[in-house]
């Protein structure tokens, strides 16, 4: 009986000084000063205040064996992820990332949501590179829940499109919906109209693909609607505006100016001609863009003829020899549409049936250049005049 008694009593004596040790820990590991890293939008005392709420939360080694496994408590939904280190009973440093915000939709405020369309941000802000999404109606907006949009497919479109634009790259000023829900996006100076939720990855990807042969100034617009991935020819229509505000930039050289005159307005926007007689233009019948092209060289030729003769010759010789292409090599004709496959024959810029392309000439490194003078390797593919 004694030694039971003793054993008891030496049982209770250990359990009173672990518990003295537990309280000693809760109360002298105490969290006075934190360290935040790798926050942008949201401020380091918004992170503490949302991590520190409670008692045991204000304990260091509380605090880190509840996120040691990289969890992330409620408080702080705009967090990607969120790693804690110790740097001594009294202070600690927490390294984070922040969700990423992939889109707004204009309500008066910004509202701002992740790649799950959850909101994270109702802000008077404007992120740059961040699109805005326009004509979708939205219901009542409740901070870190989904967006309330029309209906469940309406959002899982937003979103799809805007994964498959980063995944290719590409950064949108904004995404417009009409009233039958046809998909207009817009890149820099490009409108490029997707049309209807359909073949999505096609567009976006044949989308990528136009804008490399295009410069940063080009602007117009893109109908790939009924893109389907078959290569379908693409019409681009270009725009006046930007091609009038070009032309008032190069009126401040009366130099330049001068040069351009005499020269047929050859200055270019994107590739296109600032007299409007680019292809693909409403009036235009097609025969103005290829003179803008090759018609061009042609009069410069016919000035020229006695002493370049013998230069003709050489590159026609050149480029009697068809060109063989490791690429799928696209160039614009005379009325806009965007030719897959074309290359040159007998000298000749031809399509995949073999007929000659309105508005496309071989010029004399060998290279096509396209009714928007885009000057492209017949081998590669490759633009090679883009600013």
């Amino acid at each position: 009986m004694r030694k039971r008694r003793k054993r008891i009593l030496k049982n209770i004596g250990m359990l009173l000084a672990l518990a003295v040790l537990v309280l000693a820990g809760l109360f002298i590991f105490r969290v006075r000063n934190v360290t935040v890293s790798g926050n942008s939008r949201y401020s380091s005392e918004q992170i503490e205040e949302g991590l520190l709420t409670d008692f045991f939360s204000r304990n260091t080694l509380c605090l880190w064996w509840t996120y040691k496994d990289g969890s992330i408590p409620d408080t702080m939904p705009y967090l990607e992820s969120m790693e804690i280190a110790v740097n001594s009973p009294f202070s600690i440093t927490v390294t984070v990332t922040e969700k990423e915000l992939v889109g707004y939709f204009d309500t008066g405020s910004y509202v701002y949501f992740d790649d799950s369309g959850v909101v994270l941000e109702i802000t008077d802000t404007i992120y740059s590179d961040i699109p805005v999404i326009t004509g979708i109606s939205l219901g009542e907006v409740t901070l870190y829940q989904k967006a309330p949009t029309e209906s469940s497919s309406q959002l899982r479109t937003i979103l799809s499109l805007l994964d498959l634009l980063n995944y290719q790259g590409l950064t949108a000023k904004e995404i417009r919906f009409s009233d039958n829900s046809e998909i207009t996006v817009t890149i820099g100076y490009i409108d490029a109209i997707l049309g209807q939720d359909e073949y999505l990855e096609e567009k976006v990807a044949n989308l990528r693909a136009i804008l490399d042969t295009m410069t940063s100034t080009t602007a117009g617009t893109l109908h790939l609607e009924n893109v389907t991935g078959k290569n379908e020819d693409i019409v681009f229509s270009p725009s006046d505006e930007v091609i009038e505000e070009t032309e008032t930039e190069t009126e401040t050289s009366e130099d330049d100016s001068s040069e351009e005159s005499t020269a047929g307005d050859t200055s270019t926007l994107g590739g296109a001609a600032t007299d409007g007689s680019a292809a693909g233009t409403t009036d235009s019948s097609g025969e103005d863009a290829a003179d803008g092209g090759a018609g061009s060289d042609d009069a410069d030729s016919a000035d020229t003829a006695d002493d370049g003769s013998d230069d003709s010759a050489d590159e026609a010789d050149d480029a009697s020899d068809e060109v063989v292409s490791t690429a799928d090599v696209m160039a614009f004709n005379s009325s806009g549409q965007l030719l897959h496959h074309v290359s040159i024959q007998d000298g000749v810029v031809v399509d995949s049936s073999g007929n000659a392309v309105d508005g496309c000439y071989v010029n004399e490194d060998g290279n096509i250049v396209d009714a928007y003078q885009n000057i492209i390797d017949p081998v590669t593919g490759e633009a090679l005049n883009l600013q």
